[in-house]
């Protein structure tokens, strides 16, 4: 059988009784208004329902003010994409506060969805790989530049040569927060 949202469930019939997926079919046919219910013992969970994505990540990080920016421009696809490898460079909540003023793109604008596509960068992009002056590629691509996308350069400074733990990292001035080696 397809359930509603087109997930296979695997329906077996034995001796021993009725197995919806991994749950048993407690009491059948139960008639509703709209249809037919039947109880199982637990709860039956999608493949794939519990995968952690970059948007729930992003939500656990406190960059819920980011989340809801990029679903006012429709650009939820960029943060629920499991496939496409990116490298998100996202503002927490109180770095998104700072900017809370007029001068600021309106919600669901143009202007906003572009400066949000800046912030992806196409590939997984680790501090191992990162070289001093690289341009990388965003997800934001300008008529001005053909249509090819527009990039972001990558300024790494050490106060120690030897140990990679005492760079900082910034993509076109922003600084990284957090672990660096």
């Amino acid at each position: 059988m397809t359930s509603i949202y087109g997930s296979a469930l695997n329906v077996v019939a034995s001796p021993e009784g009725v197995k919806v997926g991994d749950a048993d079919l407690i009491h059948p046919d139960i008639y509703a208004s709209n249809g037919v219910v039947h109880l199982v013992s637990s709860l039956l969970i999608p493949p794939g329902a519990l995968q952690l994505t970059p948007q729930k990540y992003l939500l656990a990080l406190n960059c819920i003010k980011f989340v809801h920016l990029l679903d006012s421009v429709g650009l939820t696809n960029l943060i629920n994409d499991t496939d496409t490898k990116y490298t998100i460079l996202a503002p927490k909540d109180d770095i998104i506060s700072i900017f809370d003023d007029p001068t600021f793109p309106p919600s669901g604008s143009e202007e906003l969805k572009k400066m949000l596509q800046y912030h992806f960068i196409r590939g997984t992009w680790t501090p191992k790989k990162l070289k001093q002056g690289t341009l990388l590629e965003t997800v934001l691509k300008e008529p001005g530049l053909g249509d090819r996308s527009q990039v972001v350069p990558v300024d790494i400074h050490s106060d120690d040569k030897k140990n990679a733990a005492d760079k900082s990292i910034s993509f076109g001035g922003a600084s990284i927060i957090g672990d660096a080696g």
